[in-house]
């Protein structure tokens, strides 16, 4: 199929096309607007050793390791069970491992804590209650033994605007798979679509040369032939 040739269909199936693009973004926008809006709440977590940050370069490094280990230690069933119990949270462990992230900020001491809650007031409240829970826990099981520490370095503020859902982006990603549907649509319509619209279209299925073509003519021509 030359590029003409698809154009030819594109043209001959372009309500169809533009109506599978409006329909698809409508739907997707509309799906959008109905889902439930979450927020999203974040602290910094320091993870230093007695007074905090490292003045030493070999301990800095040790200490962004220990970073990467801690952050993995944040997103355990034991700091959420923590958390449930001292804020007194209608919230299962799992529900709150599921909406929690934790994640080193690279060739740093820092930790960045997620949550994500359709409720934005509990969404800082598990924030902050994460951060303050685990730096106990580190604080009970490490500062005696090895001096690390891990404290709450920015806290989680209530967020003003979701992060989901976006309706425009949806509809515009809907509209784009509409899109193509249409043009796959169009595609396999003109395959199974018998009829000869060309004259070469003829001559290739029959074979034989065309010897005339009659041409089309509209209704004012007719009429007007009709008055000889």
């Amino acid at each position: 199929m030359t590029f003409i040739e698809a154009l030819k269909i594109f043209n001959r199936y372009r309500l169809l096309i533009v109506a599978a693009l409006i329909m698809a973004a409508m739907f997707g926008y509309l799906w959008s607007v109905r889902q439930d809006k979450v927020y999203e709440a974040s602290i910094t977590l320091l993870v230093g050793q007695n007074q905090g940050l490292a003045e030493n370069l070999n301990y800095t490094t040790a200490l962004q390791d220990v970073a990467n280990s801690m952050s993995r230690m944040i997103s355990s069933r034991t700091v959420a069970d923590k958390v449930i119990d001292d804020y007194g949270l209608d919230l299962a462990a799992d529900d709150v491992l599921a909406n929690l992230a934790a994640q080193p900020l690279q060739q740093t001491q820092l930790i960045i804590v997620s949550f994500k809650d359709t409720d934005p007031e509990r969404a800082a409240l598990v924030a902050n209650g994460t951060g303050k829970a685990f730096s106990e826990l580190i604080s009970r099981t490490e500062s005696s033994r090895s001096g690390l520490t891990a404290q709450v370095w920015q806290e989680a503020v209530k967020p003003g605007a979701p992060i989901s859902p976006k309706p425009v982006r949806s509809g515009i990603l809907a509209g784009f798979l509409g899109l193509l549907g249409g043009i796959a649509l169009a595609l396999g319509l003109d395959r199974v679509d018998t009829r000869w619209r060309t004259p070469q279209q003829a001559e290739e299925v029959m074979g034989l040369p065309i010897l005339g073509v009659i041409p089309q003519m509209s209704s004012s021509t007719l009429n007007e032939s009709r008055k000889y």
